[in-house]
């Protein structure tokens, strides 16, 4: 019966421990993979994509058309940066900057025969 007690407890605990440390570590939860149907938006670390091709990095967000404060439009108000024109205002390849980004390349519209 002691056993029982203090095993139940030693399982409260470290549930109770466990729940803690994900409450107070964020990146816990963020790295679970994503579910079936839902897409990964992994965050663009812009200082050091502007590092890696030489500019500022309010340069790159400005030729990004990415707003410089730190607030997330509404969903509704997401576009995608047109990645051409920006490689063109900085200079580089479309494919260099979708590499420092990390954004991976599209697949091409034209599939091999």
């Amino acid at each position: 019966m002691i056993i029982r007690q203090f095993l139940a407890l030693a399982a409260i605990s470290l549930t109770l421990a466990s729940c803690g440390q994900a409450a107070s570590n964020p990146n816990l939860t963020a790295q679970n993979p994503p579910q079936v149907g839902e897409r990964s938006h992994r965050q663009i670390d812009f200082t050091a994509a502007a590092q890696k091709l030489g500019v500022t990095e309010a340069k790159l967000k400005e030729a990004l058309g990415v707003p410089t404060n730190s607030t997330n439009p509404p969903d509704g108000e997401r576009r995608r940066p047109d990645l051409k024109a920006a490689a063109t205002k900085l200079g580089v390849t479309e494919e260099k900057l979708r590499e420092v980004l990390g954004i991976p390349a599209r697949p091409s519209s034209n599939p091999s025969s």
